[in-house]
């Protein structure tokens, strides 16, 4: 495993326990791609370990390995099978990371040690019938009788289903409107297994992931003690979106063992198989499909521990987890397609590991946020933090060339009025002829101007058929653009003709 130069002394000496870990029991988890089992034996070699306790701070019997331990963990295991490291970092992401960030000190004590030890399994379940990515929607409730919470529904798609001994669940607890728009309606709560009418429903038969229980659960008023809620009542959406982070890492972690493999047999086949007279890594094609497999792991790699360090610094870190989880699990899939395609027909056969990785490719663009939600947080939150650099470049037109160029800074004017701002509508119209200008433009230039001039100057000049306006979903003026009418008021229209020194005059009329 390559290391970091971010990474601790401790680090770099876990990612070598648990590399040698690997390379000793990856036939191990070949032998699990044929049986389906239940990785029990090589789950009890991981506690014996430690490597359950990375997460965990010293004085509650963890090693505080904190993000980057886990992802080093769960690179490696994921090497030997996904059911181990899929077990593993569900534990992490069930239960675990949501009783040290939000549970009392009675809850770390009662259940941190045993998780630490490899005692307990944990499970995550927010997923139900009918709710998937669309997480503030579960319909699970669960309402207080007394001392306890009486818990009804159903969850799917459940890591670890029936293995695990804690459930980390989330449930409605209210049906106010008022709630509800301030995402006060989910609560959190660590069900235990044997709870009374907590029952498994359904393992289900996967495309891949063999030897990982994934299923049903079903809660028909199932009673759990209050003292089992992480958090207060309705802190069930603020503890559920706290653990995304740390969710989608260790997932893109988990993908980076099978890309490491994958690489791995593509390059020794092609080194050995021949055809038209030489080894098949000397055609161009396959080299070309190499190359582009040892890049995405890289820039995958890069991806996840860059990541890790931020969460281990306690930094925001949702842009580049997200980010981590989208690019690996695309990457996984083309890198995986391209290692069965160099290895040909013997890549699709099962008696090499390469094919279970490509039945697993699929459900990680689904498994821990799609590929869809993954783009839209991009989106949103890249929109947010990345605000001032990527505001729109400033431009006018160069009074030499007659071009627009980008400039440091607009041009401003005191004038408040009606003919100030068609001339800069106009101006912009010859830097942007396509382009409204936004209501942030036109303050940067009218810079002793209030919100309230501004919308009777924008609305005069539309009312007089200078001006096209665009609201917003609230109904505020947004963009602002000069109709032809407008333009030729602002300007005569010679101001807005340009033409290249090699086009010929007769060509212009």
């Amino acid at each position: 495993m390559e290391t970091y130069p971010w990474w601790s002394e401790k680090h770099r000496k876990l990612a070598d326990e648990v590399r040698k870990f690997a390379d000793e029991n990856i036939p191990r988890g070949e032998e699990i791609a044929w049986t389906r089992e239940f990785p029990s034996d090589l789950l009890k070699k991981v506690a014996e370990r430690g490597w359950f306790r990375a997460p965990i701070p010293k004085q509650q019997g963890g090693t505080d390995m904190g993000a980057t331990g886990c992802c080093i963990i769960s690179e490696e295991l994921s090497r030997v099978c996904f059911a181990l490291a899929g077990a593993y970092i569900t534990t992490i992401i069930g239960g675990t990371e949501q009783l040290l960030e939000f549970g009392n000190d009675e809850q770390k004590k009662r259940w941190l040690p045993r998780i630490a030890r490899g005692e307990l399994l944990g499970a995550i379940c927010i997923s139900e019938p009918v709710v998937g990515s669309d997480a503030a929607g579960i319909e699970t409730t669960a309402r207080r009788e007394g001392d306890e919470y009486v818990i009804d529904g159903k969850k799917k798609f459940i890591i670890n289903a029936g293995v695990a001994d804690l459930y980390c669940l989330y449930a409605k607890t209210s049906d106010r409107p008022e709630d509800k728009a301030k995402y006060n309606h989910l609560s959190a709560f660590i069900i235990e297994k044997g709870a009374p009418g907590f029952t498994v429903e359904r393992i289900n038969e996967l495309s891949g992931w063999f030897g990982l229980p994934n299923g049903y659960l079903d809660f028909n008023e199932a009673r759990v003690p209050v003292e089992n809620r992480i958090g207060a009542e309705g802190e069930g959406w603020k503890i559920l979106v706290e653990g995304l982070n740390l969710e989608r890492n260790l997932f893109a972690a988990g993908m980076l063992g099978p890309m490491r493999e994958a690489t791995r047999y593509a390059v020794g086949h092609a080194q050995r198989r021949i055809q038209f007279g030489q080894p098949i890594i000397e055609l161009q094609v396959n080299q070309f499909k190499i190359a582009d497999m040892i890049a995405r792991l890289r820039t995958a790699r890069l991806l996840v521990y860059h990541a890790a360090h931020l969460l281990d610094t306690g930094a925001d870190a949702v842009l580049e987890a997200t980010t981590a989880k989208l690019f690996t699990s695309e990457a996984y899939r083309e890198l995986v397609t391209d290692a069965v395609q160099v290895m040909g027909g013997d890549g699709w056969t099962r008696f090499y590991p390469v094919e279970s990785y490509l039945r697993d490719a699929k459900v990680n663009e689904m498994a821990a946020g799609t590929s869809e939600v993954m783009r839209t947080v991009i989106y949103r939150w890249g929109l947010r933090t990345m605000a001032e650099e990527l505001k729109m470049p400033h431009r006018r037109t160069h009074e030499r060339l007659g071009v627009p160029i980008s400039i440091t800074k607009p041009p401003t004017t005191t004038e408040i009025s009606e003919k100030a701002m068609l001339e800069m509508l106009a101006e912009d119209y010859r830097v942007n002829p396509s382009l409204y200008m936004s209501r942030e433009d036109l303050k940067e230039r009218l810079v002793a101007i209030s919100d309230e001039q501004l919308d009777k100057l924008l609305t005069s000049l539309e009312t007089k058929g200078l001006a096209i306006l665009h609201k917003d979903k609230r109904g505020n003026i947004a963009l602002a653009k000069a109709t032809y009418r407008g333009l030729k008021q602002a300007k005569p229209l010679e101001y807005y003709k340009w033409f290249p020194k090699w086009i010929r005059k007769e060509q212009i009329f």
